[in-house]
This record gives C-alpha cells, sequence and structure tokens, in this order.
C-alpha cells in the first residue's frame, strides 16, 4: 500500500512540476533562512549553559550608589573573602583579563589582544576541553601558558606546542596546556590563559590589584545546590560593606547563562553583550519566512483542487477511505518537504561561510552539528504540518456527486481563506520593506551627521608606558615634543597631537571629581574626561563657542580646562564661565574655554558632559593626520619612528574612520540580515502571486477569450486579471504600515539622536510592494491577454 501512494504521489508531481517547482523553491528559500536564522538564536540564547551546573554559577556585580553605576568588575580580594564568609558559597574563581600582549616566538613578535589570568579554581567552574596537558599541569607552576588550538598551530604548526616557550616582556613562559577554541555561545574569548600567581608575582601590579578600591577583575561563585541567589546577594553585601572601601557598593549576582543579555551595565568586563530583543524579533522573523514560504504550498494547492477533484471522486467511487485519501496528500506535501530539505542543506553549507562572517559566530559544519540536525528536523516537521493538514483536509473532503454533478467544489470561505494568506503573505513582506528603508535611512544619518570634529585621514598608535618609566613630568613633555617634530618633518604628515584616547569613543569617565564655583557639594558629578595637548584642536578641527584652546608654551595651560557646552547646561555653571575656578583630579585652575558640543560615543547615547584637560604625564596616544593621497608614505614613517623609541616591539596603529565604523557593527549587522531576509521574504511572496496569477490566468482563458472578441483590449484585460491581487497587496499596506511603525520606532528610541518617522518612508514603502506585485502578475496577465480568442474558444 505505502509503495502504491509512493508512486502515485511521484506521478503527481511530476505532472504538476512547474507549480512543484514553484512549491519547492519557495519552501528551500524559506526554510534556509529559517535554519540560519535558529541556528544563530539558539547560539544566543545557550550563551555559556555548556559548563557542568551553570544554573549555579554567578558572576558579581558592584552598584555604586552614589553614581548610579553598575561595574561587572569587582575587587580582587572579594573571591576569598567570600569563600571564608559564607558558607553557603561552594567555589569562588577569579579572572583579570589582558589585552595587547606582545608574543615573542623564535625572536619574532606577535601582538595577542585576548587572553586573561585565571586563579588555580577557574577549571572547577568551567568547561574546556583539554587536547594536550591538563589544569594540573598548567597550574604547577605559574609561569605556565595555556594556548587555544588554532594559537597553538599557528605558533608551532604541527610540533608538539608543550614544553615550548613564549617569551613575554622580560619573561619566559611555558606551554602547559591546549584546549579547543571557544565555543561560538561563549563569554569567554581568550585565546590564552596565564596562571593569576604570575601577575601577582610582580610587586607592583600586586600591590595594584590586591586592594579593595581597586575593580578590576571579574569574580565568579558556584552555589550549593538549592541556595537563594538573592538571599545570597543580600548577605554579600552586609559582609562587604563593613569593610571602608566598600560602603558605598550593593554587590549583586548575575546568572552565568544571563550575562549575555546584560544591558545595565556601565562596565561590562569586556565581555560580549547582545539585546533580548533583537533575538526575540529574528526567532519572529525566521517563523515568518517558514511560515510564508508554506502560504505558497498551501494556495497553490488548494487553487488546484478543482483539478483533482474528479480523481479524488474516482477513488473515493471505488473504495478509498477519507483517511487513506488523507495519507495521500500528507505524503506528497512530505516528499516536497524532504526535496526542499535536501536543497536546505545544499544552501546552508554554501551560505553558511558568509553567514559566519556576517554574525561574527563560528557555527559548526551543518552536516555535523547535532543542534543544526535539530532545527533541520523541527523545521522539515513544522513546513510538512503547515503544507500538509489543512491542504489534506480539503482534498479529501471532495463529495464525489457533487463533482460530477458540476457543483461548486470549493466554499467561499476557502477563497477567502486563501485570500487571508496572500494578505498576510503580503503583510509580513510590507512589514520588513520598511524596517529595511528605516534602518537604511538611520544607519545614511549616523555616516552623514557631522560628529562636530574631522575624523578623516587620520591615524593613531599608542606608546607603552614603559618607555616613560623614570622620567618627570616635564621629561615627558619634552619626549613627546620631540616624537612630534620628527613626525612634523616627514611631508606626508599634516599634523600630529598627543592625546589620552581616540576621540571616536571616549571611555575615561569620573565621578565626584569635578568642582566649581557655587557646586552643590552634595552632587557629585559624572564627567567624562580627555587629556589633549594644544594641537588637539587643529588636528581634529573642533569649534569652539566661547574663549580660546591651550596655548604652547604657557605653564598655566597645564592646569585649566576647557569644558563643552552640555556641560555647562547640566551643571547650570554661572555666567560669565571664562575665568572662573575649576577643579579636577586634585588640580585646580581655570576655565579658559567652552568647546561647541560634538559626539565622542555613538549616536545611541547623548552628548555628555565633557572636562578636557592638559597633562603631558597622563597621555600616550599619537594622532597623526596624513597629506592628501600620502597615507602609506606617513605610516611607513611613524613605524621607523616607532622602532627608534621602542624597538624589538610591533607597530600597531588603527584609523579613526575604521573605529567610528565599530561604533555601529552592530546595527549594520542587522541592516544587512534585514536586507538579505527582506528580498528573500519579498521572493518567497512574488512566487506565490506569480503561481497564483498563472492558475487564474489558465483557469480564466475562456472568459478572456470571449471579451477580446467582444472588444477588451490588453490593458481591459490585465487590469481584471491583476485588479483582485492589487487590492489584495493594498490591504497588506495598510495592515502592515502601523506594525512596522510601531517596531521602527522603538527601535529608533534606542538611538539619542535618529530620523524622523516620516511618510515618505511608508509611502515609498507601498511603491516598492505594489510595483513588486504588479512586476510578478502582470507576465502572466500580458500573456493571457495577448494569447489568440479563438485558440482559446475552439473546443467550445
Amino acid at each position: 500500500m505505502l509503495k502504491n501512494y509512493f508512486r502515485i504521489a511521484l506521478r503527481n508531481l511530476w505532472k504538476n512540476r512547474s507549480v512543484n517547482w514553484i512549491n519547492i523553491t519557495g519552501l528551500a528559500a524559506g526554510m534556509t533562512s529559517a535554519v540560519l536564522i535558529f541556528l544563530w538564536v539558539q547560539n544566543e540564547m545557550t550563551y555559556d549553559s555548556y559548563h557542568p551546573q551553570a544554573d549555579r554559577i554567578y558572576r558579581t556585580t558592584a552598584h555604586l550608589t552614589r553614581t548610579n553605576m553598575t561595574w561587572a568588575s569587582s575587587p580582587l580580594p572579594l573571591g576569598n573573602a567570600l569563600t571564608e564568609s559564607v558558607p553557603e558559597i561552594e567555589q569562588t574563581t577569579s579572572i583579570v583579563f589582558a589585552y595587547n600582549v606582545i608574543f615573542s616566538v623564535n625572536n619574532e613578535l606577535f601582538s595577542e589582544k585576548d587572553g586573561a589570568y585565571v586563579d588555580k579554581h577557574w577549571f572547577d567552574l568551567f568547561h574546556y576541553d583539554f587536547i594536550q596537558g591538563s589544569p594540573s599541569s598548567f597550574f604547577r607552576q605559574p609561569f605556565s601558558l595555556l594556548l587555544t588550538e588554532s594559537k597553538a598551530k599557528k605558533y608551532f604548526g604541527n610540533n608538539n606546542p608543550i614544553g615550548q616557550t613564549i617569551r613575554i616582556d622580560t619573561i619566559n613562559y611555558q606551554v602547559q596546556a591546549v584546549v579547543k577554541d571557544n565555543p561560538s555561545n561563549s563569554s569567554f574569548r581568550s585565546d590564552f590563559l596565564i596562571p593569576l600567581d604570575a601577575m601577582l608575582s610582580i610587586p607592583e601590579r600586586r600591590n595594584d590589584f590586591m586592594t579593595w578600591n581597586n575593580f578590576n577583575a571579574l569574580t565568579f561563585l558556584k552555589l550549593r545546590p538549592g541556595t537563594d541567589s538573592r538571599r545570597i546577594a543580600a548577605k554579600i553585601t552586609g559582609i562587604t560593606s563593613t569593610n571602608p572601601k566598600m560602603t558605598n557598593v550593593i554587590l549583586g549576582l548575575e546568572p552565568l547563562k544571563e550575562m549575555h543579555f546584560e544591558t545595565d551595565l556601565t562596565s561590562d568586563g569586556k565581555m560580549e553583550h547582545a539585546n533580548r530583543n533583537t533575538v526575540y524579533i529574528f526567532s519572529i522573523l525566521g517563523v515568518f519566512l517558514l511560515v510564508i514560504a508554506c502560504i505558497n504550498y498551501v494556495n497553490l494547492t488548494t487553487a488546484r483542487a478543482s483539478l483533482r477533484a474528479k480523481e479524488v471522486s474516482i477513488r473515493k467511487f471505488v473504495g478509498a477511505g477519507r483517511r487513506s485519501l488523507f495519507t495521500q496528500f500528507i505524503l506528497e506535501s512530505l516528499i516536497i518537504s524532504a526535496l526542499s530539505v535536501l536543497i536546505t542543506l545544499i544552501l546552508v553549507r554554501l551560505g553558511l561561510p558568509w553567514f559566519r562572517e556576517l554574525t561574527g559566530k563560528s557555527f559548526a559544519n551543518p552536516l555535523t552539528s547535532a543542534g543544526m540536525w535539530k532545527i533541520i528536523g523541527i523545521t522539515l516537521l513544522t513546513a510538512t504540518v503547515l503544507n500538509g493538514i489543512y491542504p489534506a483536509l480539503l482534498l479529501s473532503s471532495f463529495q464525489p456527486l457533487n463533482v460530477f454533478k458540476g457543483a461548486g467544489i470549493l466554499k467561499i470561505k476557502d477563497v477567502w481563506f486563501r485570500k487571508g494568506l496572500v494578505i498576510v503573505q503580503f503583510s509580513f513582506s510590507v512589514i520588513l520593506i520598511i524596517c529595511t528603508l528605516v534602518i537604511h535611512h538611520q544607519l545614511n544619518y549616523i555616516q552623514k551627521t557631522n560628529p562636530g570634529y574631522d575624523r578623516t585621514q587620520l591615524f593613531t598608535f599608542h606608546l607603552p608606558w614603559t618607555i616613560f618609566k623614570g622620567q618627570t613630568n616635564e621629561q615627558k613633555g619634552t619626549m613627546f615634543d620631540a616624537i612630534k617634530q620628527d613626525l612634523l618633518s616627514y611631508t606626508s604628515i599634516a599634523g600630529t597631537t598627543v592625546a589620552s584616547e581616540s576621540l571616536v569613543r571616549l571611555e575615561s569617565h569620573n565621578v565626584g571629581s569635578a568642582d566649581w564655583d557655587g557646586h552643590d557639594t552634595a552632587f557629585h558629578a559624572q564627567v567624562t574626561s580627555l587629556n589633549a595637548d594644544e594641537d588637539y584642536k587643529k588636528v581634529f578641527h573642533i569649534e569652539m563657542a566661547q574663549g580660546r584652546w591651550f596655548q604652547p608654551n604657557n605653564p598655566m595651560d597645564l592646569h585649566n580646562f576647557i569644558l563643552n557646552e552640555t556641560i555647562l547646561h547640566e551643571f547650570n555653571i554661572r555666567q560669565p564661565v571664562l575665568g572662573q575656578r575649576f577643579s579636577f583630579l586634585g588640580d585646580t585652575g581655570k576655565i579658559i574655554g567652552i568647546v561647541k558640543d560634538f559626539h565622542f560615543a555613538s549616536l545611541h547615547d547623548k552628548i555628555a558632559p565633557l572636562v578636557m584637560y592638559n597633562r603631558p604625564d597622563r597621555r600616550t596616544s599619537f594622532f597623526v593626520k596624513t597629506q592628501p593621497g600620502k597615507t602609506t608614505q606617513a605610516l611607513t614613517a611613524a613605524k621607523s619612528l616607532w622602532q627608534r623609541y621602542n624597538p624589538g616591539k610591533p607597530f600597531e596603529y588603527s584609523f579613526l574612520d575604521e573605529e567610528f565604523d565599530k561604533l555601529y557593527t552592530a546595527d549594520a549587522k542587522l541592516s544587512t540580515l534585514i536586507l538579505v531576509f527582506s528580498i528573500i521574504a519579498i521572493l518567497i511572496s512574488s512566487l506565490g502571486l506569480f503561481g497564483l496569477s498563472a492558475f487564474t490566468a489558465e483557469q480564466r482563458m475562456k472568459e478572456i477569450g470571449i471579451r477580446k472578441v467582444l472588444g477588451a483590449t490588453v490593458s481591459n484585460i490585465v487590469t481584471l486579471l491583476s485588479g483582485d491581487f492589487i487590492r489584495l497587496v493594498t490591504l497588506s499596506i495598510f495592515i502592515a504600515t502601523p506594525i512596522a511603525g510601531w517596531a521602527m520606532y522603538k527601535w529608533l528610541q534606542d538611538f539619542a539622536y535618529h530620523i524622523p518617522m516620516t511618510i515618505s518612508i511608508f509611502v515609498l514603502a507601498a511603491a516598492l510592494a505594489i510595483f513588486i506585485a504588479l512586476a510578478t502578475i502582470s507576465f502572466q496577465s500580458v500573456k493571457a491577454a495577448i494569447s489568440n480568442p479563438v485558440k482559446n474558444l475552439r473546443y467550445d
């Protein structure tokens, strides 16, 4: 019996291969999109869940009550203090991140950006797949090194890395362990680990890190089974509040599995975070892409039901029951879904490298990942159910006598059901079109908005503090001036300046260190600070609103300050501002200038109060403005100068345009994903319209022939065949517009500065939707309209 079902199913599929081609293509496109999206969603929702007993692991947070700031970091001594004082805590461990570490391997220098120091309990809480070595061998002596598999291969190729030496600064570290690369759903991205004891063996660093007023570590703890985390959070705050350094700090506990979606951190501990709402949005997107692909199948199958009415009736006359007919049609749906899955596997394999690059996730090979097969299995089941149940129930419900009497086969409600599906399909497409347009306009607005400074043809490099060790402030200033003059001696360099950090994103925040005449001491002012020299304004083309910039060879300007316009408004500094006393970071001087507000963070954030000062001892970043067309020569000049002052270290630099683009990497990825999946959704919807319009034209050929004989023009026929579909698309536009408008309004609220939601965006989206629908329908409409009426009426 089953063999017979398959034979009939394959025969029907071949007979209607043009329609089934549309079904399979649409389903494959929808399933491929859904699989990729669900793969990403699964990765995001399972962050850090692979660690054993992850449900009992937490990271401490520190909420500073005076400033209303929340940090992921904590003092390094906290872990040991909690282990000794709180019996409900089973184990604690700490990590201190290390950045831009220089490896010396066989006298060749490499810069590693992601590493960390961990204590001896790290592997008691967190799981790593050891390829060589073990936790015990790694902690056997402090100057050990653990590498990921890719880093071990980078440095030692196919040779055994265990026992090999890598020099960091003046210390030789020995590789004692190799682990598999970090999973794509891990918050810990370190490419190498070093025992914390190695860092603490240096007296200066030990004194710095082991103090309670230095929040420079992440502290993790594992609670005993059945422990209430909220009660423990209150308990540990009560314990640490007796420490004079922690009196204004409320400690909290963040579950390990929730760290990835933290949104309230002022300092995030340099871990990757995501927006849970974005994950939900893409989950819905994946479901809808699969649904609209299935809508094509349902619509085309039910629309063509009349063509199979006699087949069903005859089979019922010879004894076929409704159950056997239902099984037959479900089997046909399953075959189409299975063929779509085969194509989906190929498309996923081809598209996964692009998807990895776009999302920045190292997803596993789809053919070897159990998670991928789980997603594909669920997608196949969903597609089969959506494609099969209703069409199978409809086709198996025909009454044979009604068919042979010529009575109507499809009820009015079935027709309206199909129209409803078309509306749902195009509503979703219109929503995506509107979202794509809004996101594109916002990103374009970001690129074109004047940030208030010039970042073009600028690159930056950072001199390490080690070269200034033992120098006085005056000696440091003299060295900075000498380096600047050396740079300016090259004709390829137009200007140079020295500052504490890049203007693209200032990250130096301070609370309570600012004071001025009339300041309410109960108000702890939070400001962003920038340490810049006298050439900073000229290089970045910053505009002054009042007063002047720092002057060269003016010793008083080493104590004076420049503020931005925002600080005047928010702190209510009395007028006249210029010449007033101002104190910051223990230094007192006068306000000599006010700069016009400029964006020193992304447009997601409002411009914050900014204090600029001129202290040579607190800045080491050089910013170099190149002459047009001479960037390569300028980089060569800077590199030669770097080797003179910092021999034996690799020269690292970055362009400010690239740093600016990194501020909006997540937004750019979102825009690209929405655009790609919008195109796929539109293509799937258009395939469905194409199939329905072809069937409609085929069913009305005789009507069209009669109308043409009676004088109807081609335009009349095209309007007749297109009218119903355009009305459905128009209704879709009216349904989609408020939904998309609300969604994009909420998305834009994440930007402190954004485009207005103008009617032109919705008009453009509507015009695009109607144009796409007309372009899809018109082919079949025009083909039917220009056909020979005599041929269509020959047999009537």
